[in-house]
């Protein structure tokens, strides 16, 4: 899988390249007042930069790589129009594998050039990642630690879960910090947090990367002990799971629909394989920040920085781990003498662990 990660690591700093490049070109800042009209121009003008970029990047991909997701369908049903995607079939060999991708995760945030902007690309067997339904748009979703998995589950009450997390960890409600969508159909989710007492963190955007940091951990990243929970979209979802499989994370997950015909048709609970039915050893997740991540704080493309860090920390996976009988925490850093470029920050997760470097591309 190394040469795999080569080539989807590329994808997706190329692509956030090619956005940051946009935003900086056309001068979008955080205190833009804009129209409707204006708002949806901005978002269409950079899924199309990163699409086409990721695209380019693709092409020549020494395997096959079949496209079974791409965010920005569900847009159909918000803006009356699909937002530029990618979808296909790329590269060609005897390895065959499914990825879903969102080439710009945080579209929002990237039109203000504000934080949260990132590239995605999530990797699985052929024919081991769950594909996107035609007639839902959201999945309901849940995930933990390692150490809480077969402990928690869309089965069980809200504060049930939570009791089971202050079990395990040892903590009190307020040590437990809860990551979910601000959104009327989280309700119940959001009044059962506020009832139990933990930190509950609201985000108006973007459940992805703190589902990553949910699937981790919490002595790894030492940022304490994060759930999320919620209604969040399909892909993302879909993209976390891969993550999760990777990480052995505790997850669940379901089908969500507003309309109550649809919502009869995803009652069933789906666990991992479900989802990720493939090798865990094929599961790959590749994210380059286009603008910072406050998650992980990975820094926004940089231009022409006069020195580069080529900067690597890993975090093991529990399964990892194990195999090692001790926690991995590596941090290695060498800086160079460059004549500019752009410099991204990728984090990378598979059945090693989570790793994040930076990478100069000139």
């Amino acid at each position: 899988m190394d040469q795999v990660k080569k080539y989807i690591t590329r994808a997706t700093e190329l692509t956030a390249i090619s956005v940051s490049k946009l935003i900086y070109e056309q001068g979008f800042s955080k205190d833009d007042l804009l129209t409707e009209e204006e708002s949806i121009k901005r978002e269409r003008l950079i899924d199309q930069a990163g699409a086409d970029a990721m695209y380019t990047a693709l092409v020549d991909v020494q395997f096959v790589l079949r496209v079974v997701g791409s965010e920005g369908r569900k847009h159909i049903h918000q803006y009356g129009e699909k937002l530029p995607t990618l979808e296909g079939v790329f590269g060609k060999g005897d390895l065959k594998l499914d990825c879903v991708n969102d080439v710009v995760e945080g579209s929002k945030a990237a039109k203000l050039n504000s934080a949260g902007a990132v590239s995605v690309i999530a990797v699985g067997s052929e024919n081991g990642l769950m594909g996107t339904p035609s007639d839902i748009d959201y999945m309901d979703k849940l995930f933990g630690p390692p150490q809480l998995k077969g402990k928690i589950s869309l089965n069980k009450s809200v504060e049930e879960n939570l009791a089971k997390v202050a079990d395990t960890f040892k903590v009190e409600p307020h040590q437990i910090n809860v990551v979910a969508m601000d959104r009327d159909r989280n309700a119940h989710y959001i009044n059962g947090c506020q009832k139990f007492g933990v930190n509950l963190i609201l985000i108006k955007a973007g459940d992805f990367m703190p589902s990553i940091l949910s699937c981790m951990a919490p002595k790894n990243h030492q940022k304490g002990i994060h759930i999320l929970m919620g209604i969040g979209g399909f892909e993302e979802g879909v993209m976390a799971v891969v993550a999760a499989k990777a990480l052995g994370a505790a997850c669940e997950t379901r089908g969500w629909s507003g309309d109550s015909r649809i919502a009869k048709r995803y009652t069933k609970i789906w666990d991992v394989c479900d989802v990720v039915s493939g090798k865990v050893e094929d599961c790959l997740v590749s994210i380059s920040a286009i603008t910072h991540d406050k998650w992980f704080d990975l820094k926004g493309v940089r231009v022409n920085p006069s020195t580069h860090s080529i900067n690597t920390q890993a975090f093991g996976s529990e399964a990892a781990q194990a195999r090692r009988g001790r926690t991995e925490w590596n941090r290695s850093t060498t800086s160079l003498r460059t004549i500019g470029g752009h410099e991204v920050t990728t984090l990378t997760v598979d059945q090693s662990g989570v790793k994040i470097e930076k990478r100069l591309h000139h």
